[in-house]
């Protein structure tokens, strides 16, 4: 598919309806950067947005996938272009899927393979290891802020449906921008949170200290340490993050 001469044209039959792309987007439900991605070649509409998009353009589909008006003569041979066409994009689709898949496999065996080498090297246990760096209050603190702050911002919904779209395709592009923004929301409350969470517990342990003259210092040490647990968690989190969003990113533009 010719994607810039379709968003070209996409773009002329917007304006010979008087429209602007934000108006356009209204009518379909969509934003008006959806509608700008179109008409600049980096994305073509969803196939759920194809038949409402003509109705509005005043074309029928053969035209839009085209990317002109079309006569009699040309029609024909150009339906058969464009079903190749399509047979063809869905075939490189397919083809990016499995090596997308692969690509993951392939990480997370070296993630595998990367933690039980350093843990050979080590005289302490895996569960050792795991439980060392666990601290269940701040990990379900940071949960339960993450959660609040996604219900009442309105976009809970929107990042579970960020994962289900990794494996699964959107709905529609606005959907899709919806998780991306929702993903951008709870990068930022996790490290946020974080933190305050941080923080928090630095001036109980501090205060702890206080309170308590018998503490030796390798126990302060250590509350310290632990103290800095939900930053751990939060920069652990964005981490996964900013993978799920590129992804999504990804598949916004295909």
């Amino acid at each position: 598919m010719e994607q810039k001469k379709i968003g070209i044209f996409i773009a002329q039959q917007r304006k010979e309806k008087q429209m602007t792309q934000k108006q356009l987007g209204e009518v379909l439900g969509i934003s008006d950067k959806t509608v700008s991605k179109w008409e600049t070649g980096h994305g073509l509409p969803d196939i759920s947005m194809i038949m409402p998009l003509c109705e509005i353009l005043d074309i029928n589909v053969n035209e839009l996938l085209s990317g002109e008006h079309l006569t009699q003569d040309t029609y024909n041979e150009k339906a058969e272009e464009n079903i190749m066409n399509l047979m063809k994009d869905s075939e490189e689709q397919k083809k990016r899927n499995v090596k997308d898949i692969i690509i993951s496999i392939a990480w997370i065996a070296g993630f595998v393979v990367f933690f039980l080498s350093l843990q050979l090297t080590s005289t302490i246990s895996i569960v050792d290891n795991i439980t060392h760096f666990i601290d269940m209050v701040a990990f379900w603190q940071i949960i339960f802020i993450l959660v609040f702050s996604l219900y009442f911002a309105g976009h809970l919904k929107d990042f579970c449906n960020a994962f289900v779209f990794l494996l699964h395709k959107a709905a529609s592009p606005q959907k899709l921008e919806d998780a991306i923004d929702a993903i951008s929301l709870a990068e930022k409350t996790l490290i946020v949170s974080g933190v305050f969470c941080s923080i928090y517990s630095i001036i109980y342990a501090s205060f702890l200290e206080l309170d308590t003259a018998s503490l030796a210092i390798n126990t302060f040490i250590i509350e310290m340490a632990i103290s800095l647990y939900p930053i751990f968690y939060g920069i652990t989190g964005v981490m996964i993050l900013m993978i799920v969003k590129g992804r999504l990113v990804k598949k916004l533009k295909n």
